[in-house]
Parts: structure tokens; sequence; C-alpha cells
């Protein structure tokens, strides 16, 4: 792709986009630091969870997307995801969950979301008793 004018200015209109701010409380940040240690976690799992202990730390989307080796589009998409469900942990807290619970949650919220596409369907495939259709 050349670089001209039009690239240009979506490229300095995507560098003045204010990444959005994340604010772990104590519990949250136990609990993905826990993800980051797991020997048995899947790798995506613990590099998400890496991405919001950096995002909340104050590192910006680039230094994060260069660190981890994810497009920035990838961590702001991550970033934007956790910060749309702040209200629904916070709501967790105040009801006072367990950590397992709360492990539960955060696990969702960094997991892929399904896919468009369709759905996966078996049929069993009746065959008469002769079975003359087999080869």
């Amino acid at each position: 792709m050349c670089f001209n004018e039009t690239n240009g200015r979506i490229s300095k209109l995507m560098s003045m986009i204010k990444a959005l701010p994340i604010n772990l409380s104590n519990l949250q940040k136990t609990v993905l630091q826990q993800i980051v240690r797991g020997t048995t976690n899947p790798y995506r799992l613990v590099r998400r969870a890496k991405l919001i202990l950096a995002a909340a730390s104050g590192e910006s989307n680039s230094s994060i997307s260069r660190r981890l080796e994810l497009d920035r589009v990838q961590v702001r998409q991550w970033r934007s995801r956790w910060f749309e469900e702040r209200e629904k942990l916070s709501a967790a807290e105040e009801q006072q969950v367990t950590e397992k619970a709360l492990m539960v949650l955060i696990k969702g919220i960094l997991s892929d979301r399904p896919r468009p596409g369709t759905t996966k369907s078996f049929t069993v495939r009746t065959s008469s008793p002769d079975c003359s259709d087999r080869l």
C-alpha cells in the first residue's frame, strides 16, 4: 500500500484517538495476574490478560501491540470489550462474588465471541435394509 495524503490523514486520525481508560480493582488485577501465571491457560487468554493489565498500567495501544506482537486494531478491540464490561465486573464485585466466580466472568469477557456462519449440524442418514446404496 502506498503512502499518500489520504493514508496520512487516516494514520494521523488513528493516532489522535484516545485509548479507552482501563481501571482495575485489586481483585480484578489479582485474577488477571492468576490467568497470566496459570500454566494450563490457553495462550490467547494469557495474552489478552496481559493486554488488559498493560492497558490498566497506562501503556499505549502502540506499545502494547509491539510488546505482545498484536495488531493495534486487536489491542483497541480488547480494550474496548473490557471497557464495555466494566459495569458487569463492578456489579459482580458489589455482590461480593467469590474470586472463582470473578475468574469465570473475566475468562468469559476475554474469550472469543461466536462468529457468524452456518451452525454445525449432524444428520443421521438412514439407509435401506439391503444397503444397496453403498459402494
